[in-house]
């Protein structure tokens, strides 16, 4: 799971609450009865990695991007 106490975002601070707030907030409007299997955190994005195969890009500040 990914530390969402801090994240530096564009060498700027951005507020984990409000990125996992984002995040929620979509998955619960475009997926709420999908199971999320893993979530990764890269360089300036987050990848979630659902059950049923679908993978959600979301940039580094939790708006999403697409849907592999």
């Amino acid at each position: 799971m990914v530390n969402w106490s801090l994240i530096n975002s564009d060498g700027r601070k951005a507020s984990s609450a409000k990125i996992r707030k984002s995040i929620v907030s979509f998955m619960t409007r475009h997926h709420p009865c999908s199971v999320i299997d893993s979530i990764e955190k890269k360089y300036n994005a987050y990848k979630i990695n659902l059950m049923n195969g679908l993978c959600l890009i979301f940039d580094a500040d939790g708006r999403y991007i697409k849907t592999n």
